[in-house]
């Protein structure tokens, strides 16, 4: 999710110009770790990538929270040359965070105002359906969220049959449970665990947001810290739950994460300029990039391919932010973790 008050100063208002995607062939830029290809890369910066979803039929979804709030498919990311297309752009709110899944070809995307060094409009939170199913998207507003301070993660609860999904609160600290079709939605869990702490040069708490095998998974960014918490099928906390801490990783902040087949938490370090996999013991190491590393510089969110062509691919989206204050257009990179054990 964004760094706010430090990197959404990149660029606003520019006009968005898309390049081409590039031919697709793994080669290890970073200096060690797994191989890596940028698979696409816009022609301007000024852009962020921040959230990515995968169709089922194994095309990209991804939003975008600078310079517009879209949401942008890459299509067929595993070929030698990859279609990138607009999907839709919510006029009525000019950035976009997190994405999620909730039916085959149905997700919901968060979306909000921004002002000023990227600070949320106090009340300008809402929650939309995009539907892929017909010949062109279908986007519909589920619900206005003016209680959420700065929404950012969201997952789908995989018993609910799309009907419930989750969404983290960075500033206040809290999960909110929302119906997508009636929009009720109340917040469930409040603990310090998902707040930044007081003081935090980037007040980002909980970001990162899923669900896998009965417990939600969030990622605080101020204590760069992985903890899970039992959830019943509803969605709800389950009764007499603890708060577990999973990893606090060797970064100054971490992002969204995706999870693996083998049950390995895949994890964006944004500033950090590299991915992360922690282990269910908790060790943790890093598969590609660094800190003075460009292949995945900025990276802001994961996700692993769905198809027999790019199973073991974890593409990576990046804000355009690179180490010593460079900009670069934002990207998105495909890693091969075939090798990894």
């Amino acid at each position: 999710m964004i760094l706010v008050n430090c990197l959404l100063t990149l660029a606003t208002g520019i006009s968005l110009a898309v390049a081409s995607p590039l031919p697709y062939a793994y080669h290890t830029t970073n200096h060690s770790g797994l191989p890596a290809k940028t698979v696409f890369q816009f022609n301007e910066t000024g852009t962020w990538f921040e959230n990515i979803a995968v169709r089922p039929n194994g095309d990209l979804v991804l939003t975008t929270l600078m310079p517009s709030g879209s949401v942008w498919t890459l299509r067929r990311p595993y070929a030698p040359h990859p279609e990138f297309a607009l999907l839709h752009t919510f006029i009525e709110t000019p950035g976009l965070v997190g994405i999620a899944e909730t039916k085959p070809d149905t997700f919901v995307v968060l979306a909000a105002e921004f002002e000023g060094a990227g600070d949320p409009v106090p009340g300008s939170y809402s929650i939309w359906e995009l539907s892929l199913l017909g010949a062109s998207p279908v986007a519909r507003k589920i619900s206005d969220l003016p209680e959420v301070q700065l929404g950012n993660g969201i997952t789908s609860v995989p018993s609910s049959n799309g009907d419930i999904v989750l969404i983290g609160d960075s500033f206040a600290g809290s999960l909110w449970r929302l119906n997508t079709t009636s929009g009720s939605h109340e917040s469930v869990l409040a603990v310090a665990e998902m707040a930044p702490p007081a003081g935090a040069a980037l007040p980002i708490g909980i970001n990162g947001l899923k669900i896998y095998d009965g417990y939600v998974y969030w990622s605080n960014s101020a204590t760069v810290t992985i903890y899970r918490s039992k959830i019943d099928g509803d969605g709800y906390p389950a009764a007499n739950a603890t708060i577990e801490t999973i990893a606090t990783l060797d970064s100054p902040f971490v992002d969204d994460f995706a999870f693996d087949a083998q049950g390995l938490l895949w994890a964006a370090t944004n500033s950090d300029n590299k991915v992360d996999v922690v282990r269910p013991d908790g060790s943790f190491e890093t598969v590609v990039g660094g800190a003075t590393e460009d292949i995945v510089g900025g990276d802001t969110a994961v996700a692993f391919g769905r198809t027999l062509q790019d199973r073991d691919v974890l593409y990576v989206t990046t804000s355009g932010t690179l180490p010593n204050n460079r900009t670069e257009p934002a990207k998105i990179v495909a890693v091969n973790r075939a090798a990894f054990h």
